[in-house]
């Protein structure tokens, strides 16, 4: 009897059909596709400003912030016609195997750069890479994983964006001191044909879909250990709506326009010390960069269990009430770390500030999922392209406003530190004006008979649906969910 391959040939039934396409295996793989992304973007992180130092440049802090922004333009550029043709095409697989083959190269052309064009070219190609992983493998794992299990995965993929910060700089300030400038490179090259392995070995779960109808005997639901957990997909339609269409259609949705603006806030927020930070502690406390990667390891470890965490309590509770708590506690001490004193009130303010601040992308995103279910005619890759577009965005600007300020302006640490906080505050507003299907706001200033968790949020603009007319929407929606979304 022949034995199936793991990379057969046309009409071949692969080896492994139910684990490779299964939830657990799909998580891993998205799971480290994004921590190879933030690894590969942070291991230099410390490593950069002393190399320009070294050859000969001025103003390091001001010349990170811009290979940040050549990064995010690579983002920019690539999100939407990568959400645009995975949503039509119906493709997973492929991009994500050849965005990792660029990011490699990207990696061997920083590494060798001896000039500053070179090494933003490098971060470009990069960021061209990352659309991928932010828009097409996401909904991967959208398309996978059951509707009552998302929030959870998600909190555990969301994890691996903050281990690979974790890793990334403490690695990348060790192995540039001892064994070299290059080293952190190699490092995270190796990673990347790790990623490479995974991204080989997944099957999506339509092409799963075919094998498994044909045996009558076993589960047909892909993923799923139980015969009633129905998976959070849509029929694999592709979608015939442009990219204006889709941008329209997204904006005139409550909850996606809120998911969006929080998505861009904390996109500044999570990058104007980016570029700052290690010349704070090197101008501060005198520290070289491995001492830098150290402080990131010391606080970067406490948010490696809050993105899970979030997940699963949001699940049970709903996000709107995570969302909203992470940023009222992670707002002060971004305040805190404006005070001048001792190292170890820098490191805990710090922690405690990255802690709840990387736990808010977890109900993003899954409210950013419920978005993709309840629009007709949108999909993961849409709404997921959205969120890295508006992420690149935030991402381009961050970087740029904390290294001018901190290179130009006086007291400019305490002043970023000041605007960090005051945006977080101001995110918390707009979640409690629509994050989750029941927003805060909703439910304190309106009839309480009139708001039931289950109805639809009513769009930006548009007047509210009859009450009767909803729980009749909400009722299909439960007993007809595939069939009442055609593009």
């Amino acid at each position: 009897m022949k034995l199936p391959s793991l990379l057969p040939r046309r009409g071949e039934k692969p080896l492994g059909l139910k684990f490779r396409s299964s939830v657990g295996f799909c998580t891993a793989v998205v799971f480290l596709s994004v921590y190879v992304d933030l690894l590969v973007y942070s291991v230099i992180v410390p490593v950069i400003p002393f190399r320009l130092e070294k050859l000969g440049y001025e103003h390091p802090s001001a010349l990170v912030g811009w290979l940040l922004v050549a990064y995010s333009l690579g983002l920019i550029v690539a999100t939407p016609p990568i959400a645009f043709f995975a949503e039509k095409y119906w493709s997973r697989q492929n991009p994500l195997i050849i965005s990792l083959l660029l990011l490699i190269g990207s990696q061997v052309l920083f590494m060798e750069a001896k000039v500053y064009w070179a090494m933003c070219l490098a971060r470009v190609i990069q960021g061209l890479s990352s659309a991928v992983v932010w828009v097409v493998a996401f909904s991967l794992l959208c398309d996978t994983v059951p509707e009552a299990q998302l929030g959870q995965q998600l909190g555990i993929v969301m994890s691996g964006l903050t281990l690979g910060f974790l890793v990334g700089p403490p690695v990348g300030g060790v192995l540039n001191d001892k064994l070299g400038y290059r080293s952190p490179f190699i490092f995270a090259i190796c990673f990347c044909v790790l990623d490479l392995i995974g991204r080989l070995l997944i099957i999506e779960k339509d092409d799963a879909a075919r094998w498994i109808a044909q045996e009558p005997t076993e589960e047909t639901q892909v993923g799923a250990g139980n015969e009633n957990v129905t998976p959070s997909v849509k029929s694999r339609e592709r979608s015939q709506l442009s990219v204006l269409k889709v941008i329209v259609k997204l904006g005139r949705s409550k909850r996606a326009f809120v998911a969006f603006v929080n998505v861009f806030i904390y996109g500044i927020t999570f990058t104007i010390t980016e570029p700052t930070l290690p010349l704070r502690l090197a101008d501060v406390y005198g520290f070289t960069s491995l001492k830098v990667g150290i402080i990131y390891l010391a606080t970067v470890v406490p948010s490696l269990f809050s993105t899970p965490l979030a997940g699963l309590i949001g699940d049970k509770i709903g996000v709107e009430w995570v969302t909203i708590a992470c940023q009222l506690l992670s707002a002060p001490w971004w305040v805190v770390m404006a005070i001048r004193g001792p190292l170890a009130l820098m490191v805990t303010s710090l922690a405690l500030a990255d802690f709840f601040l990387a736990a808010v992308v977890t109900p993003i995103t899954a409210d950013l999922a419920a978005v993709g279910r309840e629009l007709d005619g949108i999909g993961y890759a849409h709404v997921f392209g959205a969120f890295n577009f508006a992420y690149s965005c935030a991402s381009a600007v961050g970087p740029l406003i904390g290294g001018q300020i901190y290179a130009r302006v006086t007291h400019g640490w305490t002043i970023i530190m000041g605007m960090s906080s005051g945006l977080i505050l101001l995110s918390a507003v707009f979640a409690a004006y629509g994050a989750g299907e029941n927003p805060i706001f909703d439910r304190l200033f309106r009839n309480p008979s009139k708001t039931r968790p289950s109805e639809t949020t009513p769009t930006v603009g548009g007047s509210e649906p009859p009450q009767e007319a909803k729980r009749e929407a909400g009722t299909d929606t439960e007993k007809n969910d595939q069939s009442r979304r055609e593009p």
